[in-house]
C-alpha cells in the first residue's frame, strides 16, 4: 500500500470517528463525559471540518480505489458539519435553548 492510499484509509478512519464524536455530542451521548453542551457541540464541529480538509486533501493526492472510503467518511462528516452547526447556531441565537 503505498502512502497516499494510508493517508486516505487514515482519514477516512478519523473523519468517521469525528461524525461519531459531533452527532454523538448532538444527541446528549457525551453530556456524561463533557457536562458543557456548547462546548460538546464546538468540539465536534471542530473536529469534522479538521476532518472533512483532511479528507478533501488525502483524496486528491491518494490512488483511485481510496475514493471510496473518502466518499463515504465524507458524507458522514457533512452529516456531522450540519448536526452540530444548526443546532450551535440555534443555541446562540435562541436564549435557552441549552
Amino acid at each position: 500500500m503505498t502512502t497516499g492510499g494510508k493517508a486516505v484509509l487514515g482519514w477516512s478512519l478519523g473523519g468517521v470517528a469525528a461524525s461519531w464524536v459531533a452527532i454523538a455530542g448532538a444527541f446528549d451521548q457525551l453530556y456524561a463525559l463533557i457536562p458543557n453542551e456548547p462546548l460538546t457541540l464546538a468540539l465536534g464541529l471542530t473536529l469534522t471540518v479538521i476532518s472533512l480538509y483532511g479528507l478533501v486533501r488525502s483524496a486528491r493526492r491518494g490512488p483511485q480505489w481510496g475514493l471510496v472510503p473518502a466518499t463515504v467518511a465524507s458524507i458522514a462528516v457533512v452529516a456531522g458539519i450540519v448536526t452540530d452547526g444548526s443546532l450551535l447556531a440555534l443555541g446562540l441565537t435562541i436564549s435557552g435553548f441549552y
